[in-house]
């Protein structure tokens, strides 16, 4: 009994080396992509999860904040935040159009258009820079089966060749060849769920931190057009 269930196990070790220096490069390549998709999945689980921790501080600090000068003033002492990012470039260049306006000395009612496309420029940036090395899964999660089929076809081949020379045709030396080719598709598959599951979670996770960036530059925008716009209703008429 013992004897039997021993040689019911499966040797996916000696499966692998034995199939042929193109299946055992395929092998290598697809547990490479492994070990790389996982590493970037657990990467961006915790820069994502950390990123957002910061932004939402920021905005924590933001409503807190007497005033846009002050909480300016304070940004170079936090830590890197999309949030804090976007208002950084609003900021400056709320600064920039207030300062041309006194230059040229206009009056009325102040456009903040161009502040407008900075935060929405701004945003595109943090947008780029949260879904950096995405593209690793993207790839692990089209390219892994594909790879996988690749070096099965490449190991039945293999196999039917081998029984073809040797001139057996019985199931018994049919299956060892087949099984070994299909250990590729299975690997392929072994790579490409993970990706394809966990890419979907960041790029959800990624675009619940571009609404709350996208909630930030509308209040932005709204504050300093109410503060502006009174303002300059109050100033004397010449």
């Amino acid at each position: 009994m013992d004897t039997v269930a021993e040689s019911s196990k499966i040797d996916w070790f000696s499966i692998i080396l034995n199939g042929g220096p193109v299946g055992l490069a395929i092998m290598i390549l697809l547990a490479v992509m492994s070990v790389w998709a996982w590493v970037v999945i657990i990467g961006k689980l915790r820069s994502l999860s950390n990123l957002h921790n910061l932004s939402e501080r920021f905005l924590s600090n933001f409503w807190e904040a007497k005033s846009l000068s002050e909480l300016n003033l304070r940004v170079k002492d936090m830590d890197y935040s999309p949030a804090r990012e976007v208002f950084r470039s609003g900021f400056n260049e709320m600064i920039r159009v207030l300062q041309t306006r006194e230059k040229r000395g206009a009056t009325g009612s102040i456009p903040f258009d161009t502040v407008k496309r900075t935060l929405s420029r701004q945003k595109m940036l943090e947008e780029t820079h949260l879904g950096s090395n995405l593209s690793i899964l993207a790839v692990c999660s089209s390219a892994g089966p594909f790879i996988g089929l690749f070096g099965t076809v490449v190991g039945i081949i293999r196999a039917f060749h081998d029984i073809g020379s040797s001139g057996a045709s019985s199931l018994a030396a049919v299956a060892p060849g087949i099984s070994e080719a299909l250990i590729a598709t299975a690997l392929g598959l072994f790579v490409a769920i993970p990706a394809v599951i966990f890419y979907n979670i960041l790029i959800n996770r990624i675009k619940k931190h571009l609404v709350l960036l996208d909630g930030f530059s509308s209040d932005f925008i709204n504050i300093l057009e109410r503060h502006y716009t009174i303002k300059s209703d109050q100033e004397p008429n010449h």
